[in-house]
């Protein structure tokens, strides 16, 4: 198949675009041909709109690691006239325009939901205002999920949110999947960090992250003195969390980290925290856990992420730094179940293999074309 993925962006390191080109990759190693309509430097591999900027919004977009992209009927067109599918990621203008164009061509079209609205709503402080959600979650849908056939979501959570709130499309729960790199293993820890507890957590740095929950607990722990903070990412909340992390025993490390430098944290950290509020899964967390690491989970009712804790010793209430601390404190104290436990979170990670999961969206993808061929008979 010469299937099509429909992205504003693909050059950061959000999830989105992370999962999107892992199942490119993915998908190519089957044997099919896969490009992107997207923003960005043309290649082999790309069909490029321009970037679309919006001058009041463009600094608070481009922080949270995103683009918008101009409707280029041209390009949409010549996309979809070379692919057989096409799948879109968001519900923003790019993939509405192609989904429009592409019926209009009778091209077999799939959709992903990747967005919670909850993630917009975090950074004007209205991410638990339930009313204002539920308006744009139904929004996306008229405007956008109604006209699909097949959506993928990555979790149960979010397929059974959306079938409550009315969405009818056939939902295809597939996880982000986790590669086979991210599988059990220890290396020794820097000098700067040799005799200390490494309390890890990897994700953009925003609001409904909460990254400030773990510095809080920490400043509650009583093995402040032993504990190294490391929170890996960009975003718009790091100048906050400096602010936050002034005064510790040991400064925490907030910042970018290469691939490779991730891959040796991962390695060395002690115990991995998850504190954000709103998932549709959390990749992160699944590298974590099946780099060998236990995690700490926030028990939001907002996230998917809940699903991986084994028992109660891997959640904590969201936002509620006094109870993290006591369960950071529980797994400083209790080594051998921590080691007995990462084999453990290790080897559920190989139920979520990135193998797997691109072979379930390439069944998706054939469903659609199926469907869609029925459907351009009936015409």
């Amino acid at each position: 198949m010469k299937i099509l993925f429909v992205i504003e962006t693909i050059d950061n390191h959000n999830g989105t675009s992370v999962s999107a080109k892992r199942f490119a990759e993915g998908l190519k190693d089957r044997g099919h041909e896969v490009k992107f309509l997207t923003t960005g430097i043309p290649d082999a591999d790309r069909f490029v709109v321009p970037e679309f900027h919006l001058p009041l919004f463009d600094r608070l977009v481009k922080r949270h690691g995103f683009k918008y992209a101009k409707k280029d009927k041209d390009v949409i067109r010549e996309a979809l006239e070379w692919c057989d599918v096409a799948h879109c990621y968001m519900p923003f203008g790019l993939e509405v325009a192609t989904k429009r164009m592409a019926d209009n061509m009778g091209k077999p079209c799939t959709a992903a939901f990747h967005v919670q609205p909850e993630n917009v709503t975090a950074y004007f402080h209205m991410q638990n205002v339930k009313w204002l959600n539920t308006i744009i979650y139904n929004f996306f849908n008229r405007l956008f999920f109604k006209f699909f056939r097949h959506i993928h979501c990555p979790s149960r959570f979010i397929t059974d949110y959306l079938v409550q709130l009315g969405y009818t499309s056939q939902m295809h729960v597939i996880s982000n999947g986790c590669p086979p790199q991210y599988s059990w293993h220890k290396c020794d820890k820097p000098s700067w960090c040799a005799d200390k507890f490494v309390v890890l957590m990897v994700g953009r740095l925003s609001p409904e992250k909460h990254q400030d929950t773990i510095l809080e607990a920490v400043r509650h722990s009583a093995y402040e003195k032993r504990i190294q903070v490391i929170l890996v990412g960009t975003g718009l909340s790091e100048k906050k969390l400096r602010r936050k992390a002034k005064g510790f025993t040991n400064p925490p490390h907030i910042g970018y980290m290469s691939d490779r430098q991730l891959m040796k944290a991962l390695g060395y950290a002690d115990l991995y925290v998850h504190a954000g509020e709103v998932e549709l899964e959390s990749l992160s967390c699944l590298e974590a856990m099946g780099s060998g690491l236990v995690p700490l989970i926030s028990s939001s009712s907002q996230s998917a992420t809940p699903q991986f804790a084994m028992d109660s010793r891997s959640l904590f209430p969201p936002r509620k730094p006094k109870l993290l601390a006591k369960k950071i404190d529980y797994w400083i104290e209790h080594p051998d179940a921590r080691k007995e436990m990462e084999q453990k979170y290790a080897d559920i990670v190989k139920q979520y293999s990135i193998t797997e999961s691109v072979a379930n969206f390439e069944k998706m993808l054939m469903d659609e074309i199926s469907d869609n061929e029925t459907a351009q008979k009936n015409r």
